[in-house]
């Protein structure tokens, strides 16, 4: 069978079983966040009574005296929430797991706003420390309630009201754990696993057996999950698409998509690294407002932060070698755009670039030599032009600690680079990409991305592409803050780097 779009009436009932499935993660989330809102006011009420009380005061409510850590309380439980998952859908999955995280989320928020409370001698605090531990008391047990028993209602009616299970496509060890969980988890039975019988890694179609297989499958699974061990990069691309076009959530195994699980919600209930495809990574011409946002903010920040370091590097460059401190260089961006990308000099002026442009198509291609390996002072394998001599003494170190890249910041500004996405490529590394490289031309660049923070030079090309692709597959502002804040120990240790 094709694996064209479905078309006709068929092709409306599976777009709107998708919107659907979309509109109903989107509803349990926000109608946890006003529950989680709703309940820390009336936590807080309680805590004013039990306050007056104790110490004989007339009752005064919250119309009454407004306080200042109210919404420093309310708004340390959203986010701290958010960044354990409390908002995600699957943790609707496991009562036991939703429980656990409840109260590891609340205790966080509790140190957090106690530390605020106290630092700032807040006066309610000060005279009565049983104050906020009376809110967040009655917080967890009242929050936990209304979400175990309320709101997983809503998961339960939504797993009745469409049926189907999961899919599990791969044959690896991976595939077990995932066949044995999914048996496991409340709206992921009955499993079906699909074994692909070609076994090769990357830039081949999806077996027609599979993409037929998820097409066909009466009624559409409400999951399906792809073995990154097991599943070639291009195959596995081809199977999102059909497997989005029936509705189906989509999820990811293997170790090149658990740096996107930044929650690690998914990771606990799975017991594996697990990414959840959010959307297609096709950007248009801009970014959202949202990630350009956070992109000004961080890069103007970064620049006043890092002028001092900034300056004493372009006078290290001056002295080291001959040349400007700075260097430009035409780079490939969001939709084969070309820019002027911003670097400190590390090399030699005049140097002849033919060997490098030689051992680079050689690795795009999946063809690693002596000249594309060598190793760093762990005997680790790195891929990259062994012994380069036209780098510089003090560009060894700002190569090694991704100094070279600082002036970036100002490309983010200008808007031709992100904070977080795929390294813009030289115009004749893109003339050597095959097909389904040129995908991640369809994600915003960045300064920094999942290539930094998982292996920099021990990556290999196919390996990076699609860890690209994947990113676009799951941005989002909590994805860039995440890999933003562990970018900087991966640059500072010098892992992966020679």
């Amino acid at each position: 069978m094709s694996a064209h779009p479905e078309t006709g009436i068929r092709g409306l009932l599976t777009a709107r079983t998708h919107t659907k499935r979309i509109a109903f993660r989107t509803r349990l989330g926000l109608a946890s966040l006003v529950a989680d809102l709703l309940i820390g006011l009336f936590s807080y009420e309680v805590a004013l009574v039990v306050f007056s009380w104790l110490h004989g005061f007339d009752v005064k409510l919250f119309a009454d005296v407004f306080y200042w850590g109210i919404p420093v309380g309310l708004a340390a439980v959203v986010i701290t929430f958010l960044v354990l998952g409390l908002y995600k859908m699957e943790v609707y999955v496991s009562r036991t797991l939703h429980v656990i995280t409840l109260c590891k989320a609340a205790l966080v928020a509790l140190l957090v706003v106690s530390s605020l409370a106290f630092a700032f001698k807040a006066a309610l605090v000060t005279h009565s420390r049983l104050t906020i531990l009376t809110a967040f008391g009655v917080f967890v047990i009242v929050d936990a309630l209304v979400r175990v028993l309320a709101l997983d209602h809503l998961y339960r009616s939504d797993v009745r009201d469409r049926k189907g299970g999961s899919v599990v496509i791969g044959a690896s060890a991976d595939s077990l754990v995932i066949t044995s969980r999914c048996g496991e988890l409340r709206g992921f039975a009955p499993v079906r696993v699909l074994e692909p019988l070609d076994k090769r890694r990357n830039g081949f179609d999806a077996e027609p057996e599979l993409l037929e297989a998820l097409e066909t499958a009466t009624p559409a699974p409400r999951q399906v999950f792809l073995d990154g061990a097991s599943v070639g990069h291009k195959a596995t691309f081809d199977l999102v698409a059909a497997a989005r076009r029936r509705g189906s959530e989509v999820y990811i195994t293997g170790r090149l998509a658990s740096s996107l699980d930044t929650t690690k919600l998914l990771i606990r209930l799975f017991e594996m690294p697990v990414m959840r495809v959010r959307r297609e990574p096709h950007a248009g011409d801009r970014v959202p407002p949202s990630k350009r946002a956070f992109d000004v903010a961080t890069a103007a920040a970064a620049l006043v932060v890092l002028s001092p370091l900034l300056a004493v590097i372009a006078v290290l460059v001056r002295w080291d070698s001959p040349g400007p401190a700075l260097y430009r260089q035409t780079r490939v961006g969001l939709r084969g755009r070309t820019f002027e990308l911003l670097k400190f000099r590390s090399m030699s002026v005049g140097n002849d670039a033919s060997q490098h442009q030689a051992v680079t198509r050689r690795f795009i291609d999946g063809c690693a030599d002596d000249a594309v390996t060598c190793a760093d002072r762990y005997g680790r394998l790195v891929l990259k032009l062994a012994n380069d001599e036209r780098v510089t003494r003090i560009g060894r170190y700002l190569r090694k600690y991704s100094l070279d890249e600082l002036p970036q910041f100002w490309n983010v500004l200008t808007g031709d680079l992100s904070m977080v996405g795929p390294r813009p490529g030289l115009e004749f590394e893109v003339e050597s990409y095959k097909a389904w490289h040129r995908r991640r031309l369809e994600v915003a660049p960045g300064v920094s991305g999942l290539w930094q923070i998982s292996g920099r030079a021990r990556v290999g090309f196919d390996e990076m592409v699609f860890q690209d692709i994947m990113y676009g597959y799951n941005q989002s502002l909590l994805t860039d803050v995440s890999i933003c804040l562990r970018t900087v120990p991966a640059l500072l240790s010098g892992r992966g780097a020679a």
